[in-house]
């Protein structure tokens, strides 16, 4: 829908002590399609919101410096992250082509990915027993190191979908036996866009990895208070509460 056509919103966003490379405005990825409870764009409020314009916002306040979201498409993003067009995205160092080129602050949070079935998954089963001969509907783009055995040797087929909400919008039609889809999303759609159908998540998650802010290099001598800010954050549970009233909001 947008393309390469970016679109602005700007939100005054906090540190503590002034850095020697100054700036005024820090350039973030909102991603197209969204992914609430991380960031997305309120329908009320016609606002950006959700955990991480919170911590943004919050911490970079005292430095003065502005948050510009940059709607932009995950694997576009990544290139211009590496080119300096935008500042900074959520991601793991995992996920990119190439990590070498970014900085990465201290842990958000944890990512874990789950499968979710519209059937329970059976008492003492695992994923060997799960994913055999089975469709799993994916992110298209998107690398799944955890899956990607089952899609060479053991008959296991993805089926790409452009966002969480068209994965569980095919697994809800019968397309694919499974989702394969981040926690904490999923219990986004559940609670605001899939009350109507009952999803049973796998006892155990896949592919963890720690999310973090990837910031283009220029911006090194604001990572160091970021990672103090993450770390009191983390502390004082506040990401979990913030986290909480993002999945639970009406």
């Amino acid at each position: 829908m947008f393309g390469f056509q970016w679109r602005y919103i700007t939100l005054l966003g906090c540190c503590l002590s002034t850095p020697l490379f100054a700036a005024d405005k820090l350039r973030f990825v909102l991603y197209y399609p969204q992914v609430p409870p991380y960031m997305y764009l309120d329908q009320h409020s016609n606002k950006v919101v959700g955990l991480v314009p919170d911590l943004l916002e919050e911490h970079f306040r005292h430095q003065q410096v502005q948050i510009e979201f940059i709607v932009d498409n995950r694997r576009g993003a990544e290139h211009r992250l590496y080119s300096g067009d935008v500042d900074a995205m959520l991601l793991a160092p995992e996920w990119t082509a190439q990590p070498q080129q970014l900085i990465f602050s201290d842990m958000v949070l944890p990512h874990r990915d789950y499968l979710f079935s519209l059937r329970p998954f059976a008492k003492g089963s695992t994923i060997q027993n799960w994913l055999p001969e089975k469709t799993v509907c994916t992110r298209q783009y998107y690398i799944y190191q955890a899956l990607e055995p089952f899609f060479k040797a053991h008959k296991t087929t993805r089926v790409d979908a452009s966002s969480e909400l068209a994965q569980m919008k095919m697994l809800q039609s019968g397309r694919c036996d499974y989702a394969y889809i981040n926690e904490h999303v999923a219990r986004w759609m559940q609670q605001h866009q899939l009350a109507d159908i009952q999803l049973y998540q796998s006892p155990e998650p896949f592919g963890e990895v720690a999310l973090r802010v990837a910031f283009h290099p220029k911006w090194q001598p604001y990572l160091a208070g970021f990672n103090q800010y993450l770390v009191q954050q983390r502390q004082q549970e506040k990401i979990t509460q913030k986290l909480k009233f993002y999945i639970d909001k009406n």
